[in-house]
C-alpha cells in the first residue's frame, strides 16, 4: 500500500482483526515504520484498535499510512479458514507479510507481534519460516503496548470493518459477523431457512455455531479441508488464486 525509502531503523509491527467472527475474512496487517516516527503514532492517538471507535480508527488510518515506509494487508476469506488450522495459518500470514517488508525494503530491524499461542514456539517459527535475524518479540496485547503493533491493528480493523460493511450492502448482512452477536445469530437463521443446503460463501462453515442455528452448513474442517483437495496453506492458497487469474 505505500513505499518510503528506508532511513533509520525498521520497526515492523502485526496484527489481525476477525479472528472469531463466524462471518468474513480475517485480516492481517503489516506496518513497518522508521523509529523516529513511533513516538509520532502515539501522539496522534494510534493506540489498540479495540479502544477507539470506528470514527477515530478511519481518520487515523490517513495518519497511519502517511507515517509509514510500508504498509501490508492480507484478507484471509472463510473458505481458507475453514480449511487450515487458525493458528497455523496466522504464523504463515505474518511470515508471508515479513517476506514482503524485506523484499521491497531490504530488510526490517525489529518486528513486534500480537502473540499467537505459546511465544517462545510463535517466535521459533516465524524465525524458520522467514530466516529473519532480527529481534523479534511477541507479547499477548502487543497491540496495546508497541505503537506499530497498535498501527497494523487500526490497519486490520478499518479493512475488516469495510469487508463486513460490503457484505451489508451486497448480501444484507447484519450484525458484527461475531457468534455472540444476537444480530448476527438471526440474520444466519434467516439465511438459513431461506438456503438449508448452500451458505454463502462469506460463512465460516467449521465454526461451531452452526451446529446450532445452521446445523445444514456446518462441516468440520477436516471435512472441508478433504473436500477442497490439499489447499492447505497459505502459501497453497495464494498460488491457486494467482493461476486462477
Amino acid at each position: 500500500m505505500g513505499r518510503r525509502s528506508p532511513r533509520g531503523r525498521l520497526i515492523a509491527g502485526v496484527d489481525e482483526a476477525g479472528r472469531g467472527p463466524v462471518i468474513g475474512p480475517m485480516v492481517v496487517a503489516g506496518v513497518v515504520v522508521d523509529e523516529a516516527s513511533l513516538e509520532r503514532l502515539a501522539e496522534l492517538g494510534v493506540r489498540d484498535s479495540k479502544e477507539l471507535s470506528p470514527v477515530q480508527r478511519r481518520r487515523l488510518l490517513p495518519e497511519i499510512l502517511r507515517l509509514a515506509k510500508y504498509v501490508v494487508v492480507v484478507k484471509l476469506p472463510p473458505a481458507l479458514i475453514d480449511m487450515v488450522n487458525l493458528n497455523r495459518l496466522e504464523l504463515e500470514t505474518i511470515a508471508y507479510i515479513l517476506g514482503r517488508v524485506r523484499s521491497v525494503l531490504g530488510r526490517v530491524d525489529a518486528v513486534y507481534l500480537d502473540a499467537v499461542g505459546p511465544v517462545d514456539k510463535m517466535v521459533s517459527e516465524i524465525r524458520r519460516l522467514t530466516g529473519l535475524g532480527a529481534p523479534i518479540v511477541a507479547e499477548p496485547r502487543a497491540d496495546a503496548k508497541y505503537p506499530a503493533v497498535s498501527a497494523a491493528s487500526i490497519v486490520a480493523k478499518v479493512a475488516r470493518d469495510e469487508e463486513i460493511e460490503r457484505l451489508r450492502r451486497l448480501y444484507g448482512v447484519r450484525g458484527s459477523g461475531y457468534p455472540t452477536d444476537p444480530e448476527t445469530l438471526e440474520w444466519i437463521r434467516e439465511a438459513y431457512r431461506r438456503s438449508p443446503s448452500q451458505p454463502p460463501w462469506f460463512v465460516r462453515r467449521s465454526w461451531s455455531t452452526l451446529r446450532r442455528v445452521a446445523p445444514g452448513w456446518y462441516r468440520a474442517k477436516s471435512q472441508t479441508s478433504t473436500a477442497q483437495g490439499r489447499r492447505r496453506s497459505l502459501l497453497d492458497y495464494l498460488e491457486g488464486s494467482s493461476a486462477r487469474n
